[in-house]
C-alpha cells in the first residue's frame, strides 16, 4: 500500500467517523412512546471509540512523520500500517456497535444484532431466559432468549436489560436462585 493511501486512512477515516457520529442519529434510548421503546448502545460509548480513532490517527501521522524525518530508526510505512490497522478495526467495531438496538412493544420485541437480520420475538413464545457472559458497564450480563428450546437472540448487557425485562414481564422464565 502506498504512503499516500496510509496517510489518507489515518487522516480521513477518523474524520469520517467523527462526522457521522456528529450529524447522524444520536442513538439515545427512546422510552415511553405510546407503542414502543428502543434501547441502543449508549452514545458516550460509541463516541469514545470515535475519539480513540481520532487520537490514534493523529498519533500515527505524527509518528510516521517523525520516522520519515529520521528522528526514529523505524520505517514510516510499518508505523503507519500499525496505526491504520487499529483505526480500521475500530471503525468496523464502531459501525457494528451503532447498529445494535432492541425495540420492545407490548407483545413482542425486535432485536437488530451487530451482524445479521433483525430478530422478532413474541413474549408469549419465550421458553426460557438465561444470564450469560461477563457483567457489563451497566452491571448486568447478557441475556439469552430461548424460543422452542433454541436460543433465538442474545440481549447484550450494554443496553438497559432491566427495562427490557420489565417490558417482557415474564419473570417466571428467569433462573431462580435457591
Amino acid at each position: 500500500m502506498s504512503e499516500v493511501a496510509l496517510n489518507a486512512i489515518a487522516a480521513f477515516t477518523p474524520l469520517l467517523a467523527l462526522f457521522i457520529e456528529h450529524v447522524g442519529n444520536v442513538r439515545i434510548s427512546e422510552r415511553h412512546h405510546s407503542h414502543h421503546d428502543t434501547y441502543a448502545v449508549p452514545a458516550p460509548f460509541t463516541r469514545a471509540i470515535v475519539l480513540s480513532m481520532v487520537f490514534m490517527g493523529a498519533l500515527g501521522l505524527i509518528m510516521g512523520w517523525l520516522c520519515k524525518a529520521n528522528v526514529f530508526v523505524a520505517s514510516h510505512i510499518p508505523v503507519l500500517g500499525f496505526f491504520d490497522a487499529y483505526i480500521l478495526t475500530s471503525f468496523v467495531l464502531w459501525r457494528l456497535m451503532c447498529r445494535y438496538r432492541v425495540s420492545t412493544f407490548s407483545d413482542s420485541m425486535v432485536v437488530t444484532p451487530f451482524v445479521g437480520p433483525r430478530v422478532w420475538v413474541s413474549y408469549a413464545e419465550i421458553d426460557r431466559l438465561e444470564w450469560t457472559g461477563l457483567r457489563m458497564e451497566s452491571g448486568f450480563r447478557s441475556l439469552d432468549v430461548y424460543v422452542g428450546g433454541k436460543r433465538v437472540v442474545r440481549l447484550r448487557g450494554i443496553v438497559d436489560i432491566e427495562q427490557i425485562i420489565m417490558t417482557i414481564d415474564r419473570f417466571d422464565l428467569l433462573p431462580q436462585t435457591v
